[in-house]
């Protein structure tokens, strides 16, 4: 079975996986997860958060597992899996993108997300001076997770905090030698507000993503379908 490493997206943190980390679980898989610098529980400032800073963490923490590991990286955090994984590749078995954003050599979040359809007015404004980013609470609901049960998301909505913009603005650098020899996977949020599906099967082709999956969830599918979540990830590194 697989050993995975869960990563979060922007203004979250590893409080999001425990449903899905518990049903892959019983699954028979080991399950990890690790909030980025300054996210979640994380204290370290906003203004020393960066690119390679999240990469370090995620590489620290898949050296800690000893074991070959899949990476998962949801949102905002498939720009920290790659650039982690230029690093590690020798000791990961695949990289699984959950509604995520995929560079390719040179892009950045920022830049992918102008590649975007047009849509509604964001709820995200700049905060910090300029630092960081956060939402609208009246909007993290309805932008991020209209599927969740209302219980879970009126749990989790309270829960966002800022997120540094340096991670976000950052080119991300990969090789094919490391990065690019990796399996990689995708699964697209079909009900998705914040990353348009569009744009997420884009992203997923351009990256050479050999399998792309569909899940019928919001942007938030560890609460809306953690059952369904977790079964996708399980078949994803089970069956060939």
């Amino acid at each position: 079975m697989a050993n995975f490493l869960l990563i979060h997206g922007a203004w979250q943190g590893k409080w999001v996986w425990p449903a899905v980390s518990a049903e892959l679980t019983m699954r028979g898989h080991e399950v990890h997860s690790i909030d980025l610098p300054g996210s979640g529980a994380d204290t370290t400032p906003l203004d020393q958060v960066t690119l390679s800073l999240y990469a370090d963490a995620i590489v620290k923490a898949i050296k800690a597992i000893g074991k070959r590991v899949t990476l998962v990286g949801h949102s905002m955090g498939g720009i920290a899996v790659t650039a982690a994984a230029e690093q590690a590749a020798d000791c990961l078995a695949r990289i699984i993108y959950l509604c995520a954003y995929v560079p390719v050599n040179g892009d950045s979040l920022s830049a992918l997300s102008d590649l975007a359809p047009a849509r509604p007015p964001s709820p995200v404004a700049l905060a910090h001076d300029a630092l960081a980013s956060d939402t609208q609470p009246s909007a993290r609901v309805e932008t991020f997770m209209q599927d969740a049960p209302y219980a879970v998301a009126h749990w989790a909505a309270p829960q966002f905090r800022a997120q540094a913009m340096a991670p976000m603005t950052t080119p991300v650098q990969v090789s094919e030698q490391a990065y690019g020899k990796l399996p990689k996977s995708y699964i697209v949020c079909t009900r998705d507000r914040a990353i348009d599906p569009v744009l997420q099967r884009v992203m997923a082709a351009r990256s050479g993503c050999s399998r792309i999956k569909e899940l019928a969830s919001d942007h938030s599918p560890f609460l809306s379908r953690p059952t369904e979540t977790a079964e996708m990830l399980h078949r994803m590194v089970t069956e060939l």
